[in-house]
């Protein structure tokens, strides 16, 4: 137990895995904890004093399983292994812990989704000033920047982020600014995010004198954060961190800002109705085929671009896709055989890869020639990107040449490396393969000799090579037979020839073990050695899975591609939603919309309408479109012109963060303030709904001063879409010369309504509200009621105060009947008869 107390006390924040044997075992609390999330037995350890110790365990055959499962229950686990051959060790066998594994560093198949990568955040504070390093271990992506405080929250959202690194003296300074949000965080020493470790840390790992290659040589935070996640991961990975690849500027210059808010809002990734990814933009537009390229859509949708020139070239890719389908269904058909380059090396570099792992890779790098020779002339951008292929013909002849075609899984057995690689090896398969020949002609032999019929040659994995003669014979047994078992009806013996040839089968059968694990480590360190060249391979593969897969996009759902430019101009026409619409039910077509907006003219556009009409769903829809073209996709519209925007805003629905203590009002208010503060003239707004969380006059009053504010600011004024129920707000577009009224289509029969979903110019001058409740269902005393209150709220607009209703029918009031008495007999005087004082007498 002392091995697995220091190995504790090293990892006192992990479940260490203990290797015992052909068992991991967990001890004391790691034990509880384990057998609740694993549903496996507890028990305790018999081992005198420490017999009161809980115990769980299982076979290590099943170590991917249950990792798997402890990683997705958020746990660290450390994995001590066994470092020596029981069978040599002197005493007890030593241990030492070899990999700790996290949610942000796990490399296993089972643990990853193919399509998502696995980012962990390193994260530095300097003043009001962050550092922030993203890095995903499987593939081996590496980035870093510095941002403001404001920014982190939506990098870890764009990214979603897996785990973060802070020092320890900095961990409450991120608990303060990520407040209220679900995050893995882990701890590590402070002297690691100084910059001088951390430069050190760096070009160490790069062989290189300075970080000036890298872009971040005067750039401290972005140093420390980097140094920090790399120190993070070779200390997990002991080293084996070869695949990590070159440092990259996490860029702001010539990417769409999109913050947490609008990345929530637009769904882009998540659903706010399911917290899942069916009813997601990224759902609905990723058509690729492999893990790599669907990772990299979710990179350029999380970083559209705002350079017109690099969207057309992606465009231009998709345009020559969409015009030689023959050249399409090729590449898709080559992207169904291909496997996943990145992640393969990542599990190289650390040691996890197995033989078909390695076979898939050669298998998936064969494919290259043929993609080269497909893209010609006539596809002059794809005919570019194809070029970017680096030549992989040494690394991919060396692996289809030594590793067997449909190899085993796994290396314990061998098996896997072909034939003629090494003579030695082919001598011993040969002595192995022909073991069973030689036990034949033994056998004849002996019985041929001693007069057995019944003699045979066996071999068992107990009791290895034998010789079993019948009881009826045992008098013919000769004496240098040596028994070995007595069985109910024979015996079993062995001879030293026998012995001599079974010490030499086995011992040929663990060489042929070693000998392919040798051949199977070297060819791993070649692909090591080429891993750079392999992962840009992957990236140029990527890329074209991306290009071929938003052509089949654009192909099936009939999108078109948009017209980007540096203009001001925002025009579309006949603009769908692009999940709504994949959503309808088959045969209903999604009913289209028109947007123009420009700076100089109509910078703004109030929409008002009824809840339900369609305002939400129309501004999401202007905001994913704009997304889409600029990340380089076509777009769900018959034609649009779209001058790049810098920042998309989103204040879309109403939430609250509790956790974070604050209500639905300052949720919003948060959101308002943050685009107030950091909108720009090319920047586009979507609001809808202000001030829902207040007094009417103060919702009206802010929504009426945020829209001035962003039509008369000089630092501001960006194209904006305000979908609003306070119908004042349409006398803006008569006192601001740059803001227009539009509205959904109502149309009236008798007093039902049915929303047309169109968008037109003008204000509306109803809400209908009353018709929506009643459309959702409310009682009809409810609906009947409202009616009532509503006509009596337009008449005091004339000055009349409305009646407060004393009974509420068709339910009876207690005094009801004794009421009607009392106004019946009231209405029976005749006060004109009446004195005053017979008046007073009667009341």
């Amino acid at each position: 137990m002392k091995q697995f107390w220091d190995a504790k006390k090293a990892h006192p924040d992990s479940i260490m895995l203990f290797r015992m044997g052909d068992f991991y075992e967990t001890f004391d609390e790691d034990a509880v904890l384990t057998s609740e999330i694993l549903g496996i037995a507890l028990t305790k350890r018999a081992n005198g004093a420490a017999s009161t110790v809980p115990l769980s365990g299982f076979p290590y055959h099943s170590l991917e399983q249950h990792l798997h499962k402890l990683l997705k229950a958020g746990h660290r686990v450390a994995i001590c292994e066994q470092v020596e051959d029981p069978k040599l060790a002197k005493g007890i066998v030593k241990r030492e812990v070899v990999e700790v594994l996290s949610p942000g560093t796990a490399l296993s198949d089972k643990y990853l989704d193919q399509k998502e990568n696995n980012y962990l955040c390193a994260v530095t504070f300097e003043k009001r000033q962050c550092g922030i390093a993203i890095l995903d271990n499987s593939t081996g992506e590496f980035y870093s920047c510095s941002r403001n405080h404001e920014e982190l929250l939506s990098i870890l959202k764009q990214f979603h982020v897996s785990e973060v690194i802070i020092s320890d003296d900095q961990e409450d300074d991120l608990r303060l600014i990520t407040r209220g949000e679900e995050i893995f965080t882990t701890t590590i020493p402070d002297w690691c995010r100084s910059r001088e470790t951390a430069y050190e840390s760096l070009t160490d790992f790069y062989n290189v004198s300075s970080l000036k290659g890298f872009g971040i040589e005067d750039n401290p935070l972005a140093i420390s954060s980097a140094g920090c996640a790399l120190y993070y991961v070779n200390k997990n990975f002991n080293g084996r961190i070869k695949h990590i690849q070159p440092l990259s500027i996490l860029q702001e210059q010539g990417i769409m800002s999109l913050d947490a808010f609008t990345i929530r809002n637009l769904e882009l990734f998540n659903s706010l109705s399911t917290q899942g990814i069916h009813g997601t933009l990224v759902s609905t537009i990723d058509q690729t085929i492999t893990g790599s390229g669907s990772r990299l859509l979710k990179n350029w949708l999380r970083q559209p671009l705002t350079n017109p020139t690099k969207i057309n070239e992606r465009l231009d890719r998709i345009s020559e896709f969409n015009s030689h389908p023959e050249l399409l269904e090729f590449m898709q058909n080559i992207f169904r055989e291909t496997s996943d380059l990145e992640r393969i090396i990542g599990k190289v570099a650390s040691g996890k890869a197995n033989p078909r792992d390695i076979i898939n890779a050669g298998n998936t790098l064969s494919k290259i020639p043929s993609v080269k020779k497909m893209v010609n002339k006539e596809t002059p951008v794809l005919k570019k990107l194809v070029g970017q292929f680096e030549n992989s013909d040494f690394i991919t002849e060396k692996i289809l040449n030594q590793i067997k075609f449909d190899p085993p899984v796994s290396t314990k057995k061998g098996g896997y490396i072909q034939s003629g690689i090494s003579p030695e090896l082919d001598e011993l398969r040969h002595l192995s393969a022909n073991a069973s020949q030689w036990m034949a002609d033994m056998q004849g032999e002996e019985q041929k000799n001693h007069n057995i019929p019944s003699l045979k040659v066996g071999y068992n994995r107990v009791f290895g090579y034998y010789i079993e003669v019948t009881k009826t014979h045992a008098a013919k047994v000769p004496e240098h037979y040596i028994r070995k078992q007595t069985l109910t009806n024979s015996e079993r013996y062995f001879t030293e020839e026998l012995k001599e040839y079974e010490v030499k089968i086995l011992s040929a059968e663990e060489k042929i073990v070693s000998l392919e694990l040798g051949i199977f480590e070297s060819l791993q360190n070649e692909m090591l050695n080429c891993a750079s060249i392999i992962q840009k391979n992957a990236k140029v593969l990527a890329r074209l899975d991306v290009a071929a897969g938003l052509s089949k996009l654009a192909i099936n759902r009939k999108y078109c591609r948009p017209e980007m430019d540096e203009s001001s101009l925002l025009i579309i026409k006949d603009g769908r939603h692009p999940v709504v619409e994949d959503l309808l039910p088959m045969g209903e077509d999604f009913i289209p919309n028109d947007l123009d907006l420009d700076n100089d003219e109509t910078q703004i556009a109030i929409i008002t309408g009824p809840n339900m009409a369609g305002k939400s769903t129309y501004l999401r829809q202007v905001g994913l479109i704009v997304v889409m073209a600029q990340m380089g996709s076509y777009i769900p519209a018959n034609s649009a012109r779209i001058g790049v925007i810098d920042k998309l805003f989103t204040r879309v629905g109403a939430s609250d963060n509790l956790a974070g203590g604050e209500s639905t009002f300052l949720v919003e208010m948060n959101e308002t303030a943050n685009i107030l503060n950091n909108a720009t003239e090319k920047s586009l707004i979507l609001l809808d709904e202000i001030g829902r969380g207040t007094s009417t006059y103060d919702g009206l009053s802010l929504a009426w001063a945020v829209t001035e504010y962003l039509h008369g600011h000089k630092d501001v004024q960006a194209k904006t879409l305000f979908a609003t129920h306070y119908h004042e707000l349409v006398a803006l577009a008569d006192q601001l010369p740059r803001a227009i009224n539009l509205n959904v289509a109502v149309k009236e029969f008798g007093d039902k309504i049915v929303f047309l979903k169109k968008i037109i110019s003008g204000g509306a001058d109803k809400s209908y509200g009353v018709h929506v409740a009643e459309m959702a269902g409310l009682p009809r005393v409810v609906i009947q009621r409202a009616k009532e209150l509503l006509q009596q709220h337009s008449n005091n607009e004339s000055g009349y105060t409305p009646e407060v209703s004393l009974e509420m029918k068709p339910q009876m009031d207690l005094f009801s009947e004794k009421e009607q008495a009392l106004k019946k007999e009231l209405g029976e005087l005749n006060v004109n008869e009446m004195t005053p004082l017979d008046a007073l007498a009667k009341l």
